[in-house]
């Protein structure tokens, strides 16, 4: 064999070992959902929500939220921390839980519409999650970027907020 053909085997070689995880060690998994959802209770400073969504790979979910933050209108508006969970149902039957803490001033609340003459206001909320733990791994991140709508009506005068919704993606890798 040549000098030049056992370098190129060898770096072949080396390549591809670079390049697959070793033995025991599983490649990072990821996943997004897709998400919809109500806010259930709620401050100035947190609001809790839960709602149903669908994932990447075709699992059904259903999740719940809750999302510190800053008095909305302070500028800027820092997400401040909570938490995020939800549980899985997957094409083949199986379950899974997954659960992530949202990451002080991780994320923003960014206004889109104020809601001039009291229509609906629309916001723009993101965050990073850390500590991500499922029924078989830990220690994974994500992001969450949902748009949440105050739907409010004029009522005796006053400008009364009557539910929130929340619609957007959270994404994990462990």
């Amino acid at each position: 064999m040549s000098p030049r053909l056992r370098s190129l085997i060898a770096a072949g070689a080396t390549a591809a070992a670079l390049a697959l995880p070793g033995s025991g060690v599983a490649a990072p998994a990821s996943t997004s959902f897709t998400i919809t959802g109500y806010e259930y209770a709620f401050t100035q400073t947190a609001g809790s929500f839960a709602g149903p969504g669908v994932g990447n790979m075709g699992d059904m979910i259903g999740w719940n939220a809750l999302v510190e933050h800053d008095p909305l209108g302070s500028s800027p508006t820092y997400v401040n921390g909570g938490f995020f969970e939800i549980v899985s149902h997957s094409p083949d039957g199986s379950f899974d839980a997954v659960l992530g803490s949202i990451v002080y001033h991780s994320g923003t609340i960014t206004t889109l519409d104020t809601g001039a003459g009291c229509t609906n206001q629309q916001y723009l909320v993101t965050g990073a999650l850390n500590d991500v733990t499922t029924t078989t791994s830990s220690g994974g991140s994500g992001m969450f970027s949902v748009t949440l709508t105050h739907y409010r009506v004029s009522l005796f005068g006053r400008c009364v907020i009557y539910k929130a919704r929340v619609a957007g993606t959270v994404g994990f890798t462990y």
